[in-house]
């Protein structure tokens, strides 16, 4: 059957981020970029960048600390001069800690309330299934008979992805396993292995690793060995796309995130067919530029295969708003 695979290249603005119903109004109008590109009528997957809704959890609470946006430390900083008398005992250990309890915990419940009402609506509305990019949350359970839903486990905050069916459920949500140095290193807890489990869709079976973790080839073993056939990698790049490589210079970062990443990563593997690499671009706030080409790409079953022979669809620009589409053939068993 044929069936459709859309990375949305998205650019977010801090004015995105002021209140939920800003959010969902600039995620509505990437969707209905999506649904002129292909047809929705047939089975679609749309997956959206890594930490797309990462500012849904103190943005809105702190608007006239953020909104100059020049830079996200500095405002972190005011925010917890401003309301350490909050902070609970526990996270006043240091003020790392205590910013994190206030950007990242202490509205979580909300934050997750507005992302998933955001994506569930969008998926049931369109019939398509939506990975949600990701978001930062501590653990969130529902459970009637304590209240319903709660923060499972204060100390701990993930960057996590939620999948969304057709009729507007989450059916996965899958936190990241291996943070990369510096911001997410000071912010966000790595979660176990034992958390990548993959969801059967109409479409086939689909595996997310969020960014760092698409570059692990154990990962991706992982999920190839669960027959996996469709990989999704959200990814939010905080390097220059043409400059010189973080860890090989020799190369520049756009080179090496092709030739090492999803499109290459994927050749040669018994069940991925499919690679999602959907990217954020732009700078919601100064020190959070982000830059990339968003790419869909095949498992040419050459395992040595270039990543340009593996590609299907692949962004313009790497500073630039852009859905990135592809129709093809999918095989069910």
């Amino acid at each position: 059957m044929k069936g459709n695979l859309i990375a949305v290249q998205a650019k977010m603005a801090l004015a995105d981020y002021e209140t939920g119903g800003a959010f969902r109004e600039k995620i509505a109008s990437l969707m209905k970029k999506a649904s002129a590109e292909v047809d929705f009528l047939l089975p679609t997957l749309v997956s959206c960048p890594e930490l797309i809704g990462m500012y849904l959890t103190f943005v809105p609470y702190y608007w006239d600390d953020v909104k100059d946006g020049t830079s996200l430390e500095r405002a972190g900083r005011r925010i917890f001069k401003q309301n350490i008398g909050r902070v609970p005992e526990a996270y006043r250990t240091s003020p790392q800690t205590s910013a994190r309890w206030l950007l990242f915990i202490e509205h979580a419940l909300e934050a997750e309330k507005a992302y998933v009402a955001t994506f569930s609506f969008l998926a049931r509305k369109y019939g398509v299934y939506i990975s949600a990019g990701s978001i930062a949350l501590p653990p969130i359970e529902g459970e009637p008979s304590k209240g319903g839903r709660h923060i499972a486990d204060t100390t701990k905050v993930y960057n996590i992805s939620y999948l969304f069916s057709p009729r507007g459920v989450c059916i996965r949500r899958v936190p990241k396993v291996n943070m990369t140095g510096g911001f997410e290193e000071r912010v966000f807890d790595g979660a176990p292995k034992s958390e990548l489990v993959p969801v059967e869709t109409a479409l086939g079976r689909v595996g997310t690793l969020v960014c760092y973790d698409g570059f692990h080839e154990s990962l991706v073993e992982h999920y190839d060995g669960l027959g996996v056939e469709i990989l999704l990698v959200p990814s939010y790049n905080q390097h220059a796309w043409d400059g010189p490589s973080t860890y090989d210079p020799a190369h520049k970062e756009g080179e090496n995130w092709l030739r090492t990443g999803c499109p290459s990563i994927i050749q040669g593997r018994e069940n991925i067919r499919y690679g999602i690499n959907a990217m954020l671009v732009g700078a919601v706030v100064e020190d959070m530029l982000a830059e990339g080409l968003s790419s869909i790409a095949i498992n040419t079953g050459r395992p040595n295969a270039c990543w340009e022979d593996g590609v299907l669809a692949i962004a313009s620009r790497p500073d630039a708003e852009e859905i990135v589409a592809a129709t093809m053939e999918i095989e069910r068993q």
